[in-house]
């Protein structure tokens, strides 16, 4: 719907404004108008007679194609306010038909049924006969201030003259005005002299009857001319310069009315096919308030309410809440600007911003207030369920606002508020994003005229809308009115992404940190920067394979002055690494390596990277989608040091310092010297940024310091005579654990608790994993554990295949979402998701060497039942892991683990090959799974050991 409050009509030489509304379609074809508190133009009465020729010179033919002309007159102006008569004239006049003939239907059958008489022609006896008994006789229908036209008829030159009944000056003095039609051979200048001035325009000649056609539109418009307006008094102006239409909501037609009542102004709600309109009036409003500028609807708690505003209202301007109370409109409310001239309620906006049905906030526009150096501001006002409009929440701008359907998909409408006359009248505008408890956010993102077409933008902003999907792509597009010009704003995708950092090794090895060494550079850690992508709007392209292009930072010690890391091998200033990438799947990721060097001095506090990203500024002008405004574009991670401590994550350092005098005497002399030894030394946990201070007397000055000696810290083992087993070391088996689900295997090792599982299809695994995950968990409250859902991660592999396109998350029983990743250490072991085997086997080699190599060397301490536990806790999950992890590798891959186990028990142990070793170094992985579970492989290691 769009309507034009200029639709301009004439009306007795004045100019009435009203206006004309068009429907349109959805290809924005007009299908239907109508003209809305129409004020139609009040015409003067016409008094018309047809004085038409019977004389003898005519055929009967000739006097029927007469009746003829004057019936298509008539039916042509029936609409008219034209009252019409007729008289036919000969030696004689009599009347066919007069005006209440003509009002009451008789005149087309009194036409038809009269004679020709067939005599003379008197052309002056007839006018002097309708001047006395037609145009001034009430009885016959005459209207006295009426304006009188004659139309004259007729084949020949008068009979008679007009010395006796001055037919002519009398029809002059009474201002009729006479058309004179001849025909045949008629004297011009004696039809001339029956017509009324200017005669050359009101005299018409043709050569027959026939000829009456041709002359017939020129004289319907002559005559339809002469049908004037009155003219309205300035003082009783109602609908004449209503202007309905200025302002429309569509929602139950209403349509504002700015110049009704003397420019006081009033609301037209139009119901049903437009038939019936009713008037909604706020009598207390001064003349010249134009009620009607604006107007919106809202609806609380089933109660739809009316707004509209009044600029002019006390040269303050005003707003007017209107309340429907038994089936009556009625002022609920009134609202004043504060500042005079500043067009409060120029333009109002109702906000239903949850999308609920009930209005939350009404914005309303002051375009014309004046703070310098800013021009114009909106109020944004609370819709109470008493439906009253509380106090503004806060300020900004413009002339034009509309509510948006979601632009940026978090579900809440969105405004748009137009500056028309910003940047030098090109206009701009403002778009703000909702906000469920204040309306709209203060940040704004803005549209300019000038950076839509190169052509030349008039007035961009002048009306907006934005509540349908013209593109038919799911996305709400906007619609912007420029003078001249309507511009179609249209919508792109929104993406929501956000970033995740991940570094392995888990703890930076402190093994390798020597200061006195020469300067070496080696990387430290290995960084994964991974970019999760999803679309927040509901568009109905394929978004995400477009791709976006993000530009990120990585910062490692951002706060620090100088960094201990950095990103170039040969550059230690490489503090910042600067990268732009294309994200086209869920989940993208990208690793980096930190390097170090060899002398760190703080080795206490972790290692700070943070990384910011955005959406690439050359990619957003012609990119399809846009990055979310609410994405997180930060994320900061912790890389500790690897910690030496006894007990827990707190170190206790034991320090001890031993001084001495190397020079027993000082002889205070020029060149003499004091020398004194120092031993440091720590009998504890790690200590962390320890200094020692050395105090002298001032008479004595410092001059060097020689490094003698530095005897590094042994590794301590500590037992008991009765085993003590660290929970930092060896697994916790728990007997009240849920079996797991299917083809799935629970493990648990110290305080962490892995669950495989394996399947044919992705859907199988994930339904699996899912029941599996479900019964730990209830096993894990019964027992009161606590699950740490920050740190429990999900990963999908599949044998030398990338990982498989997730299908749906993996679920707490609280509901939280567990996080996938691409990697993930377990029992020293890295795994990613393509299962490098030749990599795991490597790892897996070194940590039972590890674990075997410490059984071995303390075996004296344990009895044979506590070995089989120790093998049971230390040995034989690493069995199950490998177990499960290559159980779809090849044979020959199986194989070789087994002799890998196999030679790591006889290296350690430097037992001869036994037939038991030989044994365990042959069976097939299959029938070892089953020998783990009987307790037959246990019997092996521990056998080894002995």
């Amino acid at each position: 719907m769009a309507c034009s409050p200029g639709l301009a009509h004439e009306c007795d030489g004045n100019s009435y404004l009203n206006s004309i509304c068009y429907q349109f379609n959805s290809q924005l074809q007009i299908t239907s108008n109508f003209t809305p508190a129409f004020q139609e133009c009040t015409k003067k009465i016409v008094d018309l007679v047809f004085l038409f020729d019977g004389s003898g010179s005519m055929t009967k033919d000739e006097f029927d194609k007469n009746k003829g002309f004057i019936i298509n007159i008539m039916t042509t102006l029936k609409n008219s306010s034209i009252k019409f008569a007729a008289v036919q004239f000969s030696s004689i006049a009599r009347t066919v038909f007069n005006f209440n003939d003509y009002q009451e239907g008789r005149a087309l059958t009194n036409l038809w049924k009269e004679k020709h008489m067939s005599n003379l022609t008197n052309t002056h006896q007839a006018i002097d006969f309708l001047l006395k008994n037609i145009f001034e006789n009430q009885a016959a229908g005459a209207t006295a201030d009426a304006t009188k036209v004659l139309v004259i008829i007729t084949d020949g030159n008068p009979s008679d003259t007009d010395k006796r009944f001055n037919s002519i000056n009398g029809s002059d003095d009474k201002n009729i005005i006479r058309f004179v039609i001849g025909v045949k051979n008629v004297d011009l200048t004696k039809l001339k002299s029956l017509a009324s001035k200017p005669k050359e325009n009101n005299t018409f000649l043709i050569q027959d009857y026939d000829g009456l056609k041709g002359i017939l539109d020129n004289l319907q418009k002559k005559i339809f001319n002469i049908e004037g307006s009155k003219t309205a008094l300035a003082g009783n102006l109602t609908k004449e310069m209503s202007q309905s239409g200025f302002s429309a909501v569509y929602d139950t037609l209403v349509l504002g009315s700015v110049g009704s009542n003397n420019w006081r102004g009033s609301l037209f709600e139009t119901e049903g096919q437009r038939s019936e309109e009713r008037e909604i009036q706020d009598p207390t409003l001064d003349k010249d308030s134009y009620m009607g500028y604006s107007v919106a609807v809202g609806k609380k708690n089933q109660n739809l309410l009316y707004f509209t505003g009044a600029p002019r209202s006390e040269h303050m301007g005003r707003i007017l809440l209107f309340n429907k109370v038994n089936n009556n409109w009625t002022v609920a409310q009134r609202l004043s600007g504060e500042q005079m001239g500043s067009y409060f309620g120029a333009e109002l906006c109702s906000v239903d911003i949850d999308s609920d049905g009930n209005t939350d906030f009404l914005l309303v526009g002051a375009p014309m207030f004046h703070q310098p150096p800013r021009e114009g501001r909106i109020y944004v006002y609370t819709l109470t369920d008493k439906r009253n409009v509380s106090v503004m929440a806060q300020g900004r701008f413009g002339s034009s606002i509309s509510s948006l359907t979601d632009l940026n998909g978090d579900g809440l409408k969105d405004v748009a508020v137009g500056a028309p006359l910003e940047d030098n009248h090109r206009g701009a505008v403002y778009i703000y994003l909702g906000e469920k408890l204040k309306g709209i956010r203060p940040e704004f993102n803005i549209t300019p005229g000038i950076s839509i077409s190169r052509s030349k933008l008039q007035f961009f902003g002048q009306t907006i809308d934005g509540k349908m999907d013209l593109g038919e792509d799911g996305l709400t597009d906007i619609v912007v009115g420029t003078r001249g010009t309507v511009v179609v704003l249209r919508s792109r995708p929104v993406l929501s992404v956000s970033a995740h950092l991940h570094f392995h090794p888990s703890e930076i090895s402190t093994d390798n940190f020597d200061c006195l060494a020469k300067e070496t550079i080696s990387p430290v850690v290995t960084l994964t920067a991974c970019f999760n992508m999803a679309e927040a709007t509901k568009s109905k392209a394929v978004v995400l394979s477009a791709g976006m292009n993000v530009s990120y930072t990585l910062d490692v010690d951002p706060v620090r002055q100088r960094s201990r890391a950095f990103y170039n091998d040969t550059n230690k200033g490489a503090r910042s690494l600067l990268s732009t990438v294309e994200l086209r799947k869920e989940r993208t990721c990208f690793n980096h390596s930190v390097y170090m060097t060899q002398c760190v001095i703080d080795t206490l506090s972790p290692i700070i990277i943070q990384l910011k990203f955005s959406q690439s500024q050359s990619q957003q002008e012609g990119c399809t989608a846009i990055l979310n405004t609410d994405s997180h574009t930060k994320a900061v991670v912790e890389v500790p040091f690897e910690k030496n401590c006894k007990e827990n994550e707190t170190c206790l350092a034991e320090l001890e310092v031993d001084f001495n005098f190397i020079t027993s005497t000082l002889l205070v002399v020029d060149q003499s010297y004091f020398n004194v030894t120092i031993r440091l030394s720590n009998h504890g946990d790690d200590s962390y940024n320890t200094s020692l201070t050395l105090l002298y007397p001032p008479g004595l000055s410092f001059s060097m310091m020689h490094l003698l000696k530095v005897i590094p810290t042994p590794l301590h083992l500590f037992w008991c005579t009765k085993p003590k087993v660290s929970k930092t070391l060896f697994s916790v088996y728990i007997n009240d654990v849920a079996l797991a689900v299917g083809e799935s295997l629970i493990h648990l090792y110290a305080d962490d608790t892995i669950l495989y599982t394996s399947g044919p299809s992705l859907d199988t695994v994930l339904t699996t994993l899912q029941a599996s995950f479900n019964a730990i968990q209830l096993s894990f409250r019964g027992l009161q554990l606590l699950l740490n859902t920050s740190k429990t991660k999900c990963m999908l592999f599949n044998r030398s295949l990338p990982a498989p396109a997730r299908l749906s998350n993996i679920t707490t029983l609280d509901g939280s979402d567990l996080e996938y990743v691409d990697n993930y250490k377990y029992l020293g072991v890295w795994l990613d998701c393509k299962l490098s085997f030749q990599t795991h086997i490597k790892h897996l080699q070194s940590k039972v060497k590890s674990r075997i190599g410490f059984l071995f060397r303390n075996k004296a301490s344990f009895t044979h039942a506590a070995k089989h536990t120790l093998v049971k806790l230390t040995i034989l999950p690493i069995l199950d892991f490998g177990d499960v992890i290559y159980k779809i590798a090849s044979n020959t891959l199986l194989n070789k683990l087994d002799a890998v186990y196999h030679s790591a028990i006889c290296f350690v142990t430097k037992a001869p090959y036994t037939m038991d070793c030989d044994l365990y170094a042959l069976v097939g992985w299959p029938s070892l799974h089953t020998r783990r579970q009987t307790g037959r492989q246990g019997s092996l290691v521990v056998k080894a050991l002995d």
